[in-house]
């Protein structure tokens, strides 16, 4: 669940990336480093994604300022009720969607450590014409809250190479209505 909320901020980004390929782990290896992850309670839980940094060597200032606002720069806080169903599977149902490709968009874990709460992750993508990107995910999860940030650097082809960094927090803040 707690990814669900930058996971899909990636794959947009990731729409026409390209990376590096690297020895990609096993869904039954990523599950198996899960297991240790807490899952989190279901009730209503408010996040905040944040873009940090976006670059884009080659562009003038001007022009990164106008991606920068294209890629949604700054914060965006929704909220989100997590039912108990959901919050019974934990991250196992991220990790099942990631394994299936969409929109020739192919992303595995070459890495994912989980020490208690805290999770250290890496993806390579690869998406048509030999695009791709790499992820880098670390934090840490809880029962009641999520601290995660992402370092993605992307290939935008003819564009050049792209970096984004963005952060997101959840907090459960009460049950559902």
């Amino acid at each position: 669940m707690y990814l669900r909320f930058c996971l899909p901020l990636a794959a947009l980004a990731l729409a026409s990336c390209s990376g590096e390929p690297e020895e990609p782990k096993s869904q039954e290896e990523v599950l198996a480093a899960m297991e240790g992850v807490a899952k989190p309670q279901p009730g209503l839980y408010r996040t905040t994604t944040e873009m940090v940094e976006f670059n884009m060597p080659g562009l003038s200032e001007e022009q990164q300022s106008q991606m920068a606002q294209m890629q949604q720069t700054g914060s965006n806080t929704s909220e989100q009720c997590l039912t108990a169903e959901e919050a019974d599977k934990g991250l196992e149902e991220m990790v099942r969607n990631l394994s299936q490709p969409q929109d020739g968009l192919s992303c595995d874990f070459t890495k994912f450590d989980a020490d208690g709460s805290d999770i250290d992750a890496k993806m390579a993508c690869s998406g048509p014409a030999g695009s791709g990107a790499t992820i880098a995910l670390t934090g840490t999860v809880a029962e009641t809250k999520s601290d995660l940030k992402m370092d993605m650097t992307i290939d935008a082809g003819p564009m050049g190479e792209m970096n984004m960094q963005m952060t997101t927090k959840s907090e459960r803040i009460g049950d559902c209505a």
